[in-house]
This record gives structure tokens, C-alpha cells and sequence, in this order.
């Protein structure tokens, strides 16, 4: 399958940036929406062996990825480099402790990562020393030479009256609850990423997301995108290991789990509630998967790895958690 970029420019606030089960539950819901329930359903009973399959990384901010999950250096390369270059003691336990810190790079040292050519540690060693070409940074590893204030996000506190989501009222006694909105810098932008064989069935989808929004709260003016197909992403890929950009559910079988660095997490979802879903219990079970920036080593190649549990039954519906890795 190939690799498309698809922007996504908030038109205001977010409750969150959009991850890899919000987005294909809005994938799904504009699929429906366009092309009819029933080929929705055909396409998800069918799924790995439809023509048009796809799967989609999360969302994130435009010129940043996910930093995969890297053993920088061992104890003994660490004091290594310290003696090398001076740093000994609390000073060197201090400043490599940043290295764990990193939780994004910028698109310039990703590709780097990619093609095999980012030397641990001379990363480890900028870090140590505060030269050499790499800077950390608000948990961002970039180059000396990029500016990262525009991977910023600044937050809004406000409140609201607590709804009862299974009669859709205002709870009794009228309870507010505090919450958060986010925003992006002046000029920046999302993406997220799609591996599909079919991209013309998906560009009409994705001018439908943009009058949908994604995720929830749209109905008090958040969490609306304007949604631009951007083109293929091509990019130079040597390195063994596959870094995941989307929550991921696997098949025990296809992973190497001893050459894999992992993390897991839980989370809890819930269908966005439309009119048929009205006065139902519209949150799902809770799910355990692998989050963004796990680098896994597989078996086997194939084109998708993972699966899409169905987690609920309301009526007649299925719904599922999507668990479909989205690796580069």
C-alpha cells in the first residue's frame, strides 16, 4: 500500500490532538455518510481483503513525528562520553537523563532515523555536552539550525454544565466541571498519515471530515479541522525495526516480542453519539494496546498488522476499536 499526507488545520480549539482510533472512527462515519451504510459495513466485515482497506496513523503536529523508543546509550557508553568530554558525577546523570525525555523529532531527524543514518551517540553526545548538531527541546530532538516554536500548544481553561450522556440532559442541580481546550501556534497545522491502495475512494472522505469535525464537542465549536489531501509521503526506510505512529492491537504471533521496544497503555473510548445511538451506553470497554513510538520487529511482512476487536453491540451495530498499526 502507499503512504498519502493529510492535513489538518483546526479552525479553532481541540479537546485533544486526534489519535489513530478518533480519526478512523471519523473515517468510518464520513464513509457512511458518502458511499451508504451498507458498503460502511461491507468494507469492515470484509476488511483485509477489501480493495479498499486502509489504515491511518495518529495526528500530529505538522513537522514533528512520534520519536520511536531508543536505548541511547548503555551506562558504560554514557560515562564514556563523560569522560571524553568532561562531564562526570550528578553533571552527567542530570543531562543524560534528558535523553529519555524525547518525545518527538523534527521531520528532518525522523527521515535521518529512517535511512539508518542518526548516530545514537552522537545524539547522546550533543546532548551531554549542549554542542554538536542535535538540541533538545520542550521534547523535541531537532537540529541547532530549526526553529521548534511553532510545534508548540497553549491551553485555555474553562467550564461547563455536566451532561448525563444516557438521557442527554443537564445533570440535576445544574454541576459545572472544568476542562481544557488547546490550540495551536498562529499558522500551524496537523497531519495524519494513510496507507491505502485506493486514495481516490478516500479523497472525496476526506473533504466530508471537513464539515464533520473530529472527535468530540464539535457541537460547542471545537475540534473542527479543515481536512486537505497533501499527497503521497515518500520517504527512504533502511533500519530493521518499524516505528509505530498509532495505537496498535496485535496478533500475538506476527511481532518478535524480544527484539521490540514497546509501551503499553490503556484507554477508554465512546461512540460518537448521533441519533441512533441516543439514550444508549455509548462508552466502550476499556482496551489495552501499544502506543506511538514502539519500534517492532515482525515475523513476517504483511500489509496490516493488528485487528479490530468488536468491543460493543448497540441494536444491531458492531462496533469496534480500531487496532490496525500504522508503521513506517
Amino acid at each position: 500500500m502507499n503512504v498519502y499526507k493529510v492535513n489538518l488545520t483546526p479552525h479553532g480549539s481541540m479537546t485533544s490532538i486526534p489519535d489513530s482510533q478518533t480519526l478512523f472512527g471519523s473515517i468510518c462515519w464520513a464513509i457512511r455518510d458518502l458511499y451508504g451504510e451498507k458498503e460502511l459495513e461491507n468494507l469492515l466485515d470484509n476488511f483485509e481483503s477489501s480493495k479498499n482497506r486502509f489504515v491511518i496513523s495518529s495526528a500530529f503536529i505538522d513537522g514533528i513525528f512520534k520519536a520511536p523508543m531508543i536505548i541511547w546509550a548503555t551506562l558504560e557508553e554514557l560515562i564514556e562520553i563523560g569522560k571524553r568530554v568532561g562531564v562526570q558525577g550528578s553533571a552527567l546523570s542530570r543531562r543524560s537523563k534528558s535523553l529519555k525525555k524525547i518525545e518527538y523529532f523534527t521531520e528532518r531527524v525522523f527521515r535521518e532515523y529512517l535511512s539508518g543514518k542518526l548516530d545514537r551517540l552522537k545524539v547522546a553526545e550533543s546532548i551531554i555536552t549542549g554542542e554538536g548538531p542535535y538540541v533538545y527541546k520542550d521534547g523535541v530532538l531537532h537540529y541547532k539550525d530549526e526553529d521548534i516554536k511553532k510545534y508548540g500548544l497553549y491551553e485555555e481553561h474553562t467550564r461547563r454544565n455536566m451532561i448525563n450522556r444516557f438521557s442527554g440532559t443537564t445533570t440535576e442541580g445544574g454541576e459545572l466541571y472544568y476542562y481544557n481546550r488547546i490550540f495551536l501556534q498562529k499558522g500551524a497545522k496537523l497531519y495524519f498519515l494513510i496507507k491505502t491502495e485506493e486514495i481516490e475512494y478516500f479523497k472525496p472522505v476526506f473533504k466530508i471530515m471537513s464539515d464533520m469535525g473530529i472527535g468530540g464537542d464539535k457541537s460547542v465549536g471545537a475540534n473542527n479541522f479543515k481536512v486537505e489531501f497533501a499527497g503521497e509521503f515518500n520517504y527512504e526506510k533502511t533500519i530493521k525495526d518499524n516505528v509505530l505512529l498509532s495505537k496498535y492491537i496485535p496478533n500475538y504471533e506476527e511481532v518478535d516480542w524480544e527484539n521490540s521496544l514497546f509501551k503499553i497503555d490503556v484507554g477508554a473510548y465512546r461512540v460518537e453519539s448521533r441519533d441512533e445511538f441516543f439514550g444508549e451506553d455509548v462508552f466502550k470497554d476499556e482496551i489495552i494496546y501499544i502506543s506511538e513510538g514502539s519500534t517492532i520487529v515482525f515475523k513476517d511482512n504483511k500489509d496490516i498488522y493488528g485487528k479490530m476487536p468488536v468491543v460493543k453491540v448497540i441494536g444491531e451495530k458492531k462496533i469496534r476499536n480500531n487496532g490496525l498499526g500504522f508503521f513506517l
